[in-house]
């Protein structure tokens, strides 16, 4: 099983970001990712929104795959944006912001180590640890650029809500 480097605890105050969902399942969702994330970047770039070494990318999990049809998966690829920034949605960017507190797990992953990590994070810490789940969407937080090849490995960090 994959273990992170560290976990630490983090506390968002408003977060925002712009984000676009996709419904479908995480296989179509992989498929679909990269002409997803650069609509984001264009409209983040046309808009002035990223700050260089600042602006982080996510993937947003909003349901939960043990309880929701794959088919009606909606997962999010979002940015994050500047608390002063002037957004104004149009397309398929919306806005919103994340708050509250969370476990982070930091990794260092290949592209199919994933899973594994988020296995580790829910079923090896969560359940051992003192800290309890909270009713709030998980994600990732890419550090650096994700892999591209099944060798390669990038630092990944996975939020998980926490009380």
């Amino acid at each position: 099983m994959i273990e992170p480097m560290t976990i630490t605890t983090e506390e968002l105050q408003d977060q925002r970001i712009i984000y676009i969902r996709f419904r479908g399942s995480y296989a179509a969702f992989r498929k679909e990712s990269r002409k997803l994330v650069t609509e984001l970047f264009d409209f983040a770039t046309k808009h002035q929104l990223i700050v260089p070494n600042d602006t982080k990318v996510l993937t947003i999990y909003d349901d939960n795959p043990f309880i929701t049809n794959e088919k009606n998966l909606r997962t999010s690829v979002a940015m994050t944006i500047p608390k002063e920034a002037q957004v104004i949605e149009e397309g398929n960017v919306c806005e919103s912001s994340i708050s509250g507190k969370f476990a982070v797990g930091h990794f260092e992953l290949a592209a199919k180590e994933y899973g594994e990590a988020w296995q580790y994070m829910y079923q090896e810490w969560l359940f051992k640890d003192k800290a309890k789940a909270r009713d709030a969407t998980p994600f990732e937080m890419y550090i650096t650029e994700p892999p591209k090849k099944l060798s390669e490995k990038s630092l990944t960090d996975i939020y998980i809500p926490i009380l």
